[in-house]
């Protein structure tokens, strides 16, 4: 077994300018300047909307008690998804993440690992239909029925929307 390439903090990395190109491409991208830009609006305005409720609860508003603390957990979490939406590489996680990993499942380095990993993949799940159907009622057919119908479609997606939506009368 290789070891890996990938160490824990991905920031790590062993060449200078891949380092370098990879800071400017996380800090400096259009994403991450319009990032920066909302952290550095945002964050200043829970601090000042903070003091304004410590004034405002000074002056006997009791509800501003609540709304003084709630501004600076609100700031706290901008910085925590400030953070996380700078350091999440979206190649690498969600949907396009895992079609990454199907797409492309080791290095090039690792063919004989890759050609196990393909050897080693489920099959694809396929449906069989139930030829004995005397002993069920009307509704469980067709319930099954349905079953096997949206089987054989594929998964149902936000660009493949199930086309009919069976209701059941009242």
């Amino acid at each position: 077994m290789k070891p890996s390439k990938h160490v824990s903090g991905e920031f790590l990395r062993s060449a200078v300018p891949d380092s370098i190109g990879g800071v400017r491409e996380r800090w400096l991208s259009r994403r991450a300047v319009f990032l920066h830009l909302g952290f550095l609006l945002f964050v200043p305005f829970c601090i000042v909307a903070t003091w304004w409720q410590i004034t405002r609860a000074e002056d006997g508003n009791g509800l501003s008690y609540l709304y003084s603390v709630e501004w600076p957990v609100f700031a706290i979490l901008g910085v925590y998804f400030w953070w996380m939406f700078l350091h999440t590489d979206y190649d690498a996680v969600g949907l396009k993440g895992m079609q990454n990993q199907v797409d492309d499942p080791h290095d090039a380095d690792d063919a004989d690992d890759a050609q196990d990993a393909q050897h080693t993949q489920p099959a694809p799940i396929q449906v069989a239909v139930v030829a004995q159907r005397g002993e069920e009622d009307d509704e469980l057919a067709s319930y099954n029925d349905r079953l096997a119908a949206l089987a054989a479609s594929g998964a149902k997606t936000w660009r493949k929307p199930e086309t009919h939506v069976v209701r059941r009368p009242r």
